[in-house]
């Protein structure tokens, strides 16, 4: 008794470069993800708490002046974690509000000098670094936010317009429907990838 076989057409190998741009694509995707995922995040907590957005322990600010070129340019989105005064170092940058007791402003800057009085009390000098001089007031302890510990660039202007209309529907529906769609359409392809059961009708 015969069988009939039936030959299985071989898949064309991937050259180097097809191969090379999958993962750039991989790569690209996946950043794509990332950013999807946190202007959500973003726009979800700032509606929700109405207050500064909070990840992992640490503020999201958006930086609006250059005075701390080129740590960082205007438009990054930086990370503060919230410190005591007896924790920060001369070196660190920090965010605290205005140094005059009626500002509520924010400024970044870089601790130049850190003072102590004669009750104890910290204050500390601060000067941006593309500044020529140090800020003009000592910023007291008690109007320290935190110390930042990241600088993402750019991405507090994409934090930004994810809160527009037009944001929330370039980076957030518009990206989530064409998720779903590439998602779906891997699932059909794989179905239709499944080998039929063998026909016992083939034999003979």
């Amino acid at each position: 008794m015969a069988e009939n076989e039936q030959a299985t057409p071989a898949e064309p190998k991937r050259t180097g470069l097809e191969k090379a741009l999958k993962i750039i694509g991989n790569v690209v995707w996946g950043l794509l993800l990332i950013l999807i995922a946190i202007s959500i995040f973003f726009f979800v907590q700032y509606k929700i708490t109405g207050g500064t957005p909070q990840i992992l322990g640490h503020r999201m600010y958006i930086v609006l002046s250059g005075s701390m070129e080129p740590a960082f340019s205007p438009r990054s989105l930086i990370f503060v974690k919230p410190m005591e005064p007896e924790e920060i170092h001369e070196g660190d940058i920090i965010t605290f509000t205005g140094a005059q007791a009626n500002s509520k402003d924010l400024t970044t800057h870089r601790v130049i000098e850190i003072e102590r009085d004669e009750a104890g009390q910290l204050s500390f000098v601060t000067k941006g670094d593309a500044n020529d001089v140090n800020d003009p007031y000592p910023v007291p302890g008690d109007r320290l936010i935190g110390k930042v510990n990241l600088a993402l660039p750019f991405l507090g202007a994409v934090m930004d317009f994810a809160q527009t209309k037009e944001g929330i529907l370039a980076l957030i529906i518009v990206p989530g429907v064409l998720l779903i769609g590439i998602e779906a359409r891997g699932i059909i392809g794989n179905l239709a990838k499944k080998p039929e059961p063998d026909n016992p009708d083939d034999e003979v």
